[in-house]
């Protein structure tokens, strides 16, 4: 063997160990740790579903069976089994745009805890187990007649026994919308708020971003007009007292997941659920004399 064939056999050697190393190295921690895989049923979720649920479980458009015996609670106290009462349509409690949201005799205290953030933290099985324990759960049998929130705001304030009211299959679908089908707001909007829970107040500025707003008329023409008209006031929204020029300008902490998951109750289904083309209608929707108040 020559020097130069023994020089080419180490170069081999070495070149297939940082092959072999970097094939064992890859996806691994700073500890050779390899991350869990995500669970089979958050790869099988159905995020858009789980935005849904989130809204109100019990709707029709979620596939919830209509027979359900618990239909009248869920109904005559519905807002203390919307996920959206207790986090916001943000995702963000109290500290977003529920901030003055204050509680009443038939709604409760809205969540101090930022959603978005421990969506972010979490894997997906640890906000399954979250979802799914009992233990502190207000159960769907309890006494909602006696809330009171200055006197008696226990009961009421806590979260759902969510673990006995879904199917694993449901926990897993709102899983994958907190982890990737919920929208950030942090892209349509920029937002202020002053004082604290429950009441402060919230000012929204900057609306659609860098949005491209003629592209944004495009999707609204497309999309929106056969039920609210060119200009957005044909057909009023939010109990009739809103333009969607007027509505979106103040309240794009809600429409964003209107848009996205549709207007449960109605015959809007999901209509835009590209974020880029979202930021696009938000942006035409700030110009008041296209879409006026």
């Amino acid at each position: 063997m020559t020097i130069r064939d023994l020089q080419f056999n180490v170069f081999t050697l070495i070149f297939a160990g940082l092959l072999l190393f970097g094939a064992v190295g890859c996806g691994e921690d700073k500890n050779g740790t390899s991350p869990p895989a995500d669970p089979a049923g958050y790869i099988n979720a159905d995020g858009m579903r789980g935005g849904r649920l989130y809204d109100e479980f019990w709707a029709t458009e979620t596939g919830w069976s209509q027979s359900d015996t618990n239909l009248a609670t869920y109904d005559s106290h519905s807002d203390f089994f919307r996920c959206k009462q207790c986090h916001g349509w943000d995702l963000l409690g109290s500290t977003g745009a529920y901030i003055s949201r204050a509680p009443r005799m038939t709604r409760p205290n809205v969540s101090s805890l930022n959603l978005r953030s421990i969506a972010a933290s979490r894997t997906p099985q640890e906000l399954f187990d979250a979802l799914k324990r009992s233990n502190g759960r207000r159960a769907i049998s309890a006494d909602l007649s006696t809330y009171d929130p200055g006197t008696n705001p226990t009961i009421g304030d806590q979260m759902p026994d969510y673990g006995t009211i879904f199917t694993d299959e449901q926990i897993w679908d709102l899983v994958r919308f907190l982890k990737l089908d919920a929208i950030d707001i942090s892209i349509l909007y920029d937002f202020q708020t002053t004082g604290t829970y429950p009441t402060g107040s919230i000012t929204f500025s900057n609306i659609g971003e860098d949005g491209n707003a003629s592209s944004g008329d495009s999707i609204f023409a497309a999309k929106c007009v056969g039920c609210h008209g060119a200009d957005g006031a044909e057909f009023l929204v939010d109990g009739g007292s809103y333009t969607v020029g007027r509505h979106l300008r103040e309240k794009p902490n809600e429409d964003q997941h209107k848009i996205k998951f549709g207007q449960l109750g109605s015959i809007m289904g999901s209509q835009v659920t590209d974020e880029n083309e979202m930021k696009d209608l938000y942006r035409a929707l700030t110009d008041q004399t296209r879409y006026p108040d």
